[in-house]
């Protein structure tokens, strides 16, 4: 069975979330990062296991999501490029998520390695409720984020103070 890669997990095709468990692995590189700068509550997951919660805790209230790339930049470093996409699906509350992404993406070892994403934050509170969205997103940082790997030599973007 051949790997599986990001766009598996994201690229239109509707899964399950346990399909998706299966796919996370091939796809998500163990020393990870996902970022989201754009909200007022900055958020970055640190490690395979705090992206994959957050993908599940993004699963469990759009559980249809999907994206589609409209555009697809290279920059210098091979291994890294700019992906347009919009992407969303029916919230569990009845709503709709709609989101417009540019994403930086950086691949090593042929996965998924770091994730900055810039999206519409308000976009993201409507549909999760913010309340909701602040409180999954500072519990899955809390609970599961890793030390910053030696691996990923950047900085990280500025953390939120913990409460």
């Amino acid at each position: 069975m051949p790997k599986k890669t990001i766009g598996d997990a994201f690229g239109g095709v509707k899964t399950t979330l346990e399909q998706q468990r299966e796919i996370w692995p091939d796809a998500v590189h163990p020393d990870s990062i996902w970022e989201g700068p754009m909200f007022e509550k900055p958020v970055v997951f640190i490690g395979f296991d705090a992206c994959s919660r957050f993908f599940e805790f993004l699963l469990a209230t759009v559980p249809e999501f999907s994206t589609t790339v409209v555009g697809h930049y290279p920059t210098e470093d091979p291994d890294t490029v700019i992906i347009e996409s919009h992407g969303g699906g029916p919230t569990i509350q009845g709503g709709r998520y709609t989101q417009r992404y540019f994403s930086l993406l950086t691949n090593k070892d042929g996965k998924a390695f770091r994730m900055r994403e810039y999206c519409n934050p308000f976009q993201t509170y409507a549909a999760f409720g913010r309340e909701h969205w602040e409180t999954g997103t500072g519990e899955i940082m809390a609970r599961y984020n890793s030390d910053w790997p030696a691996s990923q030599a950047k900085d990280p973007i500025s953390l939120p103070p913990s409460d």
